[in-house]
């Protein structure tokens, strides 16, 4: 599994194809001795033109300088002073487009994750970005991290099809709210929010 990783061009195709295409592939993080990782199961897009919920709307910045990166590196910032947010950059490096992961089903390191959530609720552990960020002990260290390094990447598997996509409107925004850019696999008792 760990060796059929996603290479550079997979990331370089726009944010919209990157989100539905993660759905089923496999987050992996080496951290010293452990192996974590979970099948992505929800994803945000973030358009480098024209969504002003992106953090690339108003140019580039000090915060949002790794979402002008090239496509597959890794863009965390903090929210409310508390979450952490995980994002992996696409398109080529100047665009500032990302897709943010919402949602993984764990599958290995799950003893790390309870213990970084002090939560044994395993649906729960990744459920949402910010559960998701603390789970895998992701934080603003990772900011601009590789997705092509040795320790962390994505897994290129094809475990659902496209007939279980759902797509949505994003979560917890009020601005080009309608747009719709949130994939998650339909059903999945991982995701972070079901749709109504």
């Amino acid at each position: 599994m760990l060796s059929q990783r996603l290479r550079v061009d997979f990331y370089e195709q726009t944010p919209e194809i990157v989100a539905k295409e993660l759905l089923g592939k496999v987050l992996v993080y080496k951290k010293s001795d452990d192996i974590i990782a979970g099948i992505i199961v929800e994803t945000e897009a973030y358009l480098h033109s024209g969504d002003e919920s992106s953090h690339s709307f108003k140019g580039l910045n000090s915060r949002n300088e790794a979402m002008f990166m090239r496509g597959g590196t890794f863009y965390v910032y903090l929210i409310y002073g508390v979450h952490h947010c995980v994002n992996i950059v696409t398109q080529k490096q100047g665009y500032g487009s990302a897709v943010l992961i919402r949602a993984v089903e764990p599958i290995a390191g799950i003893e790390v994750m309870i213990a970084n959530r002090r939560n044994n609720n395993i649906p729960e552990l990744c459920k949402g970005p910010g559960n998701l960020a603390k789970s895998f002990g992701f934080d603003l260290s990772n900011n601009k991290n590789s997705l092509l390094s040795d320790d962390l990447f994505v897994c290129d598997l094809n475990l659902y099809t496209d007939s279980a996509i759902a797509i949505g409107t994003r979560i917890g925004i009020t601005k080009s709210a309608e747009l719709p850019l949130r994939f998650y696999l339909d059903g999945n008792l991982y995701v972070s929010k079901i749709s109504k």
